[in-house]
């Protein structure tokens, strides 16, 4: 089981995305968690979905980097799919243009 899943709602996301994506792979504090990212496709019209494919070819095995498309428009469709498919009742929502800080994923599973 996971211990906790970062969540990231996109629309039209591929310019906002590899800076998110690049800070949350340079997490610290985090050699005791088992975590997850998954990134919730809004139904872009732009390579949203390329660029989250890039990033996962490089990505690293101890954490999993996850697509989804949600087709149906808007924030809370977007929220209600990272809630079906997360390996893990903890659930941390990061916009596509909310750059984490260097402890996020530390600092957001401990609160």
């Amino acid at each position: 089981m996971t211990d906790f899943t970062v969540a990231i709602p996109t629309y039209n996301g591929a310019e906002r995305l590899p800076l998110v994506i690049e800070k949350l792979s340079s997490q610290i504090n985090i050699e005791e968690l088992s975590w997850e990212v998954i990134v919730i496709d809004n139904n872009s019209k732009d390579n949203t979905k390329t660029i989250v494919v890039e990033y996962q070819k490089k990505w690293s095995q101890q954490i999993t980097l996850r697509y989804f498309f949600e087709e149906q428009q808007g924030a809370g469709f977007a929220r209600k799919k990272v809630v079906q498919v997360a390996n893990s009742p903890l659930i941390g929502f990061l916009d596509d243009d909310n750059i984490p800080a260097q402890n996020w994923v530390a600092a957001a599973y401990e609160f």
